[in-house]
């Protein structure tokens, strides 16, 4: 379960915004909040909104949680002297020589952990991972100028892998690659409960959804329940490797090209995906629909998060699909007797039908806008405090909650 997370000084970030998953004290929409041991009486959101203007920084804000994954995950794998990705705030001179700093708070077995480290394009700065046994803060290591540790565990096994580590490695990395418990707990955390989705169908998606039809038949009877839930006429559905073979290759194509595909083939095979409507087969790819394609793309992952209890990250959400899909999705997470694993979900939208305080809580709904400094501000609609009668959506498309393009003129010529 995610608690917070915060940016400062990456891309369109400059000062420092958090959002939080923690519950206000509104006693309403009860089932849209979790409720653990690990929180000394916190409750948690179950799904969070993001509202704000294109080029406002929403899908900043989510980037950030999936370059923070990816770095956790590859970073033990960088060579020496290899650049980090650094994309620091660019619109004043400052920024661009400070470091950029993530900060996270989580839950993985029932325990919190802290997360938080600073880096640049050419090392990481500070690193410090805490955890929460008996919701006591105990240190579990503390990196400081990039090669200064600070060990409350294991301290002569931590002390020789911090020497191993490089100036551009995460210790959270290197030191799950050398197989210390103590610290893969909070690397499991990032790579098996925090998944990030774009706004565009990739074709992994697709592949990932179909690959749960294959695998699973009791995962299989589900998605497809869902599907026809979703109202898309699916009721059943194939997919077939297709394997590429030298034979099936043109046979003008060079020999060296036909040799480098044949070496890299693994790499490169593909799947093919029908769908069955009233018993005729369709082609997936060229026969469906956006909208349809988009919905079967998510409908794997999102069965998966509910599944495993994952934090299910999705910008645009409301590409492609109706209002109704939208809604659907959403109240799987909601729904206590639907979500029983306290997943939780994270999207950005432009659909203000959302905006329905039967649907979310005040706490639910957050904002992006651009500050006047061009960098992006964070708020959660709770600091407007608006009535539980008023209508949402109706006030944000008036300018009450900010977050929204201003027009100055209708006219170009």
């Amino acid at each position: 379960m995610l608690i917070e997370f915060s940016i400062e000084n990456f891309r369109s970030i400059k000062k420092e915004i958090t959002l939080s998953m923690v519950a206000s004290k509104d006693p309403s929409l009860d089932n849209n909040l979790i409720t653990s041991n690990s929180l000394k009486g916190d409750r948690l959101l179950k799904s969070v909104v993001i509202y704000g203007a294109n080029a406002s920084g929403k899908t900043n804000l989510l980037f950030g949680l999936h370059f923070l994954r990816l770095l956790v995950m590859n970073s033990h794998n960088h060579q020496k002297g290899q650049g980090i990705r650094f994309t620091p705030f660019k619109l004043d001179k400052e920024s661009k020589s400070k470091p950029t700093i993530f900060k996270i708070v989580f839950i993985k077995n029932k325990i919190k952990y802290l997360y938080e480290l600073s880096f640049n394009k050419d090392k990481i700065i500070d690193e410090v991972l805490y955890f929460y046994p008996n919701n006591r803060q105990a240190l579990i290591f503390e990196r400081k100028n990039t090669n200064k540790y600070k060990f409350t565990l294991n301290k002569k096994d931590q002390e020789f892998i911090a020497k191993r580590t490089l100036d551009n490695v995460l210790y959270l990395s290197k030191s799950t690659q050398e197989n210390n418990k103590e610290i893969s707990t909070a690397f499991d955390w990032f790579k098996d409960c925090l998944n990030v989705i774009g706004p565009t169908d990739h074709p992994s998606l697709t592949e990932f959804t179909a690959n749960l039809l294959k695998k699973d038949k009791s995962l299989k009877k589900i998605i497809l329940k869902a599907l026809l839930e979703a109202d898309v006429g699916i009721e059943d559905v194939n997919a077939i490797v297709k394997k590429i073979s030298e034979e099936s290759l043109p046979k003008d194509m060079p020999p060296e090209i036909k040799k480098i595909i044949m070496q890299n083939k693994k790499e490169i095979d593909g799947m093919q995906i029908q769908t069955v409507h009233n018993g005729i087969l369709f082609d997936f790819e060229d026969e469906e629909s956006e909208g349809t394609k988009r919905i079967f793309s998510l409908i794997g992952p999102w069965i998966d998060a509910l599944r495993k209890g994952q934090i299910l990250v999705v910008d645009e959400l409301d590409t492609k699909l109706h209002h109704f899909l939208n809604v659907f999705l959403i109240k799987l997470f909601n729904d206590p007797t639907q979500n029983k694993n306290n997943a939780q979900l994270i999207f950005t939208t432009h659909n203000t039908n959302l905006l329905d305080q039967e649907m979310f809580r005040r706490d639910q709904i957050w904002f992006t806008e651009k500050r006047n400094d061009g960098s992006t501000d964070l708020y959660s609609l709770m600091e407007y405090s608006p009535r539980k009668d008023k209508n949402i959506e109706k006030g944000y498309l008036a300018g009450r909650y900010g977050a929204i393009p201003f027009i100055k003129e209708n006219k170009i010529f």
